[in-house]
């Protein structure tokens, strides 16, 4: 069931941004490896690191390895692949939208409605009727406390469940400067641990200079949506 959020199409944030380096040649794998070992030996709370294939077209064309850095609903979604006789790394930072497909939301009602059942065939009316109170407080308040507790990866899973997620985010997950700040510092670390991995990995083969393009698509609408004219981010 939980299948479901790797699958649904990521909003972009900001433009894509990459780099392309004429003559070069390098692995994939271990580029991903790099950023990979980097990541975990900062021990980022809440981070998931997974290896998706995208088709680079139909059905039957070929698929590309891209790495995902997800933490909460927020991605980045790295390439490393060549192109001609150069190679390219491009990044794009992204949102998940929060997933609450409609057959999802008739089963956990289906689910609850069974406990409900469950706890007052077990215990009777009246003490099914409490230990189902108590039950929800106490999860209630689990729910409202996740990260004064410690639960960072908790809370970061109970973001991706399907229908709960929703009603998690919305009644119990309290927007604070805190969460505002690790969001913030989210998306400046990856950035930064990309580009410098870029720049290790290329110095290494005597490459001086990187040049990171972040594309805008400021074109006519119809032809904005075939290719975006780069502006030059940094070097």
């Amino acid at each position: 069931m939980f299948g479901l959020w790797k699958k649904r199409k990521p909003e972009e944030l900001k433009q894509p941004t990459y780099a392309l380096i004429d003559g070069f040649e390098t692995s994939t794998d271990a580029f991903y490896q790099s950023i990979e070992h980097e990541l975990n030996t900062r021990k980022v709370p809440g981070l998931e690191l997974m290896r998706l294939d995208y088709r680079e077209g139909g059905l039957l064309s070929s698929k590309r390895d891209y790495l995902r850095m997800r933490r909460e609903r927020l991605t980045f979604d790295l390439c490393s692949a060549p192109f001609g006789t150069s190679w390219f790394f491009s990044y794009r930072f992204c949102e998940i939208p929060a997933p609450f497909p409609g057959l999802q939301l008739l089963i956990v009602a289906g689910l609850l409605t069974a406990l409900v059942f469950g706890y007052i065939a077990l215990f009777g009316m009246l003490w099914g009727g409490i230990t189902i109170g108590m039950t929800a407080i106490g999860f209630a308040l689990l729910l409202r406390n996740t990260l004064t507790l410690g639960f960072e990866d908790f809370d970061a899973w109970l973001l991706t469940v399907p229908v709960f997620g929703r009603v998690y985010e919305a009644l119990f997950r309290k927007e604070t400067f805190f969460r505002h700040d690790t969001r913030l510092m989210y998306a400046e670390m990856m950035e930064r641990v990309i580009q410098d991995k870029i720049k290790e990995i290329t110095a290494s083969e005597g490459i001086e200079k990187v040049e990171f393009i972040e594309t805008r698509p400021d074109l006519h609408p119809l032809l904005a949506r075939m290719v975006q004219a780069p502006i030059r981010t940094s070097a």
